[in-house]
């Protein structure tokens, strides 16, 4: 077989069976402009080592190639994704994941219930706070770390983290689904629930020389709950 020849086959199955599995709902094209605080906190899940690479061509059909044959791949283990993560869709790439919600049919899509961190914060100064369609987020620091606690719609949620070389660990909040990543080597970790309403998420990054404990961690997460506003 020809490279010509293979190309036009993986095209033709792309075609035939790429369109069952990609959900044209979860595109979205409207321009964004992110804040300063959410590219910092990108920085920390996605890692701040970026290279400007010059696409030709060449480069980017083979990138657009291997681009579509990563979504008919995946689209046919996408079964496994969910069995180890109910209320997650997980796209893995080598150097980071996107995790979607897959159970928002019936999720609010608003923020008449808000949900907060209720353990004593005392030790944290709140920096900043903000809510938009998609997000409500509180912003907590001290000398030597910052926590970042993000309540999201379901429907709207799309987050990439940072798993390059990092494990997946299944974990429960209050019994409800979640998952955690320790970025041992950036001083950060994150752990993300869904509650059956919303997506809740607690982000720690610290100094090099300070220990934040992974049970730390889960008993702030255990202590988020409704408020009255």
């Amino acid at each position: 077989m020809t490279d010509l020849e293979f190309e036009q086959y993986i095209t033709s199955v792309i075609k035939e069976y790429g369109a069952n599995y990609i959900d044209e709902s979860l595109i979205d094209n409207t321009p964004h402009k992110f804040s300063p605080e959410f590219e910092r906190k990108m920085d920390i899940l996605m890692g701040k080592n970026y290279k400007k690479v010059r696409i030709t061509p060449k480069r980017l059909l083979i990138a657009v190639t291997a681009a579509l044959l990563a979504v008919f791949i995946l689209a046919m283990s996408v079964s496994a994704f969910r069995e180890a993560f109910i209320n997650f869709f997980m796209n893995i790439f080598d150097t980071h994941t996107v995790v979607q919600s897959v159970d928002d049919i019936d999720a609010p899509l608003d923020f008449t219930d808000k949900y907060e961190i209720t353990s004593d914060m005392s030790d944290y100064d709140l920096i900043n706070s903000f809510e938009d369609i998609s997000n409500r987020e509180y912003i907590y620091k001290n000398e030597n770390c910052t926590i970042y606690f993000t309540q999201s719609i379901k429907e709207y949620y799309h987050e990439s983290v940072n798993t390059e070389d990092y494990e997946i660990e299944s974990i429960y909040i209050d019994n409800c689904e979640g998952f955690y990543v320790n970025m041992y080597n950036q001083n950060g970790q994150i752990l993300i629930w869904d509650n059956g309403d919303y997506v809740l998420s607690i982000l720690v990054s610290h100094d090099d020389d300070y220990e934040f404990s992974k049970d730390k961690l889960i008993n702030m997460a255990n202590s988020v709950q409704k408020v009255e506003k």
